[in-house]
């Protein structure tokens, strides 16, 4: 089976993709805003981090908290767990309720992931069916 055309909600984008996926949360790439915010509201400072979690975490504190470092898990664990935060806290939640590419690129979002699945189910009915009859898959995503 060849790429399928697939036009965005808002018709701004036309890709050839192989895949459409109900989008997942997924682990935010850099958090530095995020872990200040907490730090400031939490009223602990950088240092009091670094004493917490041990020296040997000093400069990734610092490269997390300037946005030049993706943290490991084995860090952002440590964070959840000593500030005691919900477990998809650096969850990028934006990804909730939407319809991706192969590519992760948005091309639908929807009011819940209920309704994001049953638009994704019709659209799996009319790739079928194009695929059955070997013709091109071309799909322009359905407004909300």
């Amino acid at each position: 089976m060849g790429k399928m055309k697939i036009v965005s909600q808002s018709g701004e984008l036309t890709i050839f993709a192989n895949v459409l996926s109900i989008g997942q949360r997924q682990p935010k790439q850099v958090i530095g805003d995020q872990l200040k915010e907490l730090l400031n509201k939490k009223e602990v400072s950088s240092e009091d981090l670094t004493a917490e979690l041990g020296n040997s975490y000093r400069d990734t504190i610092t490269r997390v908290l300037d946005d030049k470092e993706i943290p490991k898990k084995q860090f952002i664990d440590k964070i959840i767990n000593l500030f005691d935060l919900d477990n998809d806290y650096f969850m990028d939640k934006e990804l909730n309720n939407v319809i991706i590419t192969d590519g992760n690129i948005v091309v639908g979002k929807y009011a819940t992931n209920d309704r994001a699945l049953e638009v994704k189910k019709q659209l799996d009915v009319i790739i079928d069916e194009c695929y059955r009859a070997g013709k091109p898959i071309s799909i322009n995503m359905p407004k909300e």
